[in-house]
C-alpha cells in the first residue's frame, strides 16, 4: 500500500470508478492523505483508496491524476545567521528534527561542527561573500579549511547591495565568482555546493554573474520568503512564491530538479504558512525543506510546525 496526497482544493471520493451523480461518498479536502488499497478493479484512471476523515475510515475510488505521491523527506535544514550560545542552536535544531544546519561562516564552526555531528546532524556553511577579489578568496580559503575539518557543504549567497563591497549585481565579476567557486568545489568533491539568492533571480539582479555561480552548483536555493522585517514579500503567499521561484530560477539557468525553494523568514511566519510551504514542496516533488532563519523571536507554534512537517 502507498500513501498519496490530494492535490486540488477538493476531490470526490466515489463508490465506483465512474463519474455519476449518485456515487459521491464525500469531498476530500486539499492535502488529505489517502492510502491506495486496490490493484484491480483499479483502472488507468481510477484508484481504490482508503482514508480517515472526521474520525471515520472511508473506502472508495478517486481519479489518480489528482493525487501526488508522498515523498520521503531527504533533508530538513535549519539556517542561522548568528546565535548567543551554540547550545541554544543545537537545542532548536534537534527540537525541529533537522537533518542539517546552515551556519554563516563568521560563527565559530570549529566548535559547531563536532557539536552537531555528535547529534547526527550535518553542518553546512553559508555566506554572502564580498565581491572584491581579495576578500572573496579569503572567504573561499576559510571554507576550504572548514571542509578539511568536517564541514559537510557550503552555500554561497550572492546578492546586490549598491555601494557596498558585497554588491554582486555589477558587470565584470565573472572571474571573481568563478575563482571563488573553483577554490571551494575543488575541496568539496561529493558534497553540496549551492547558490542561494533572491527568488526572482535575474529579474531582480540582472547583472549578477548567475552563470558563473550556477555552473559549479549542485543545488539551487531560491529565497522564496513571504515576509521579512520589511513586510510582505510579493503578496506574502508561500505557494505563489514557491511556484515563482521554481520558474524564475529555471529561466535563469538552474536545473529544475535541483531547485529547492527556501521558507522564511521564520520570525515573521505563522504555523499555517510553514504548513503551506511544506505541502507545496510535496506537490512539486521537492524532498528537501530549508528554513531561514533561527532567532529567539520565532513563535513557539512555528517551531512546533517546523518540527512536525516532513
Amino acid at each position: 500500500m502507498s500513501d498519496f496526497r490530494v492535490i486540488p482544493t477538493g476531490l470526490n471520493l466515489r463508490s465506483s470508478g465512474e463519474v455519476v451523480p449518485d456515487n459521491i461518498i464525500v469531498l476530500l479536502p486539499q492535502g488529505q492523505i489517502v492510502t491506495r488499497i486496490g490493484s484491480e478493479p483499479d483502472s488507468e484512471k481510477w484508484w481504490q483508496v482508503q482514508t480517515v476523515l472526521g474520525g471515520s475510515t472511508l473506502q472508495g475510488f478517486v481519479s489518480k491524476s489528482y493525487l501526488s505521491a508522498i515523498l520521503q523527506l531527504q533533508e530538513k535544514v535549519l539556517w542561522v545567521v548568528d546565535y548567543d550560545t551554540l547550545n541554544w542552536f543545537v537545542d532548536r535544531a534537534t527540537y525541529v528534527k533537522a537533518t542539517a544546519v546552515a551556519i554563516r561562516t563568521d560563527n565559530d564552526l570549529d566548535q559547531a561542527i563536532p557539536a552537531f555531528h555528535a547529534q547526527g546532524i550535518k553542518v553546512y556553511g553559508w555566506r554572502w561573500p564580498s565581491a572584491e577579489r581579495v576578500r572573496a578568496l579569503k572567504e573561499a580559503q576559510n571554507v576550504v579549511d572548514l571542509l578539511n575539518k568536517g564541514l559537510d557543504g557550503y552555500y554561497v549567497d550572492p546578492e546586490g547591495e549598491p555601494g557596498h563591497h558585497y554588491d554582486w549585481n555589477q558587470k565584470n565579476l565573472e572571474s571573481i565568482a568563478e575563482d571563488f567557486c573553483k577554490a571551494i568545489t575543488a575541496a568539496s568533491t561529493g558534497k553540496p555546493f549551492g547558490t542561494t539568492s533572491h527568488f526572482r533571480a535575474k529579474k531582480v539582479f540582472d547583472q549578477l554573474p548567475w552563470n558563473s555561480f550556477f555552473k559549479y552548483s549542485n543545488v539551487f536555493l531560491p529565497q522564496a520568503y513571504w515576509k521579512s522585517a520589511g513586510g510582505l514579500i510579493n503578496g506574502g503567499d508561500p505557494e505563489k512564491n514557491y511556484h515563482q521561484s521554481l520558474d524564475e530560477w529555471e529561466i535563469t539557468g538552474a536545473s529544475r530538479d535541483k531547485i529547492v525553494p527556501m521558507a522564511g523568514e521564520l520570525e515573521f511566519s505563522t504555523a499555517a504558512q510553514i504548513n503551506k510551504y511544506a505541502q507545496e514542496a510535496q506537490k512539486q516533488g521537492v524532498a528537501s525543506l530549508h528554513f531561514y532563519t533561527a532567532t529567539k523571536n520565532v513563535k513557539s507554534e512555528v517551531w512546533d510546525e517546523v518540527a512536525k512537517v516532513g
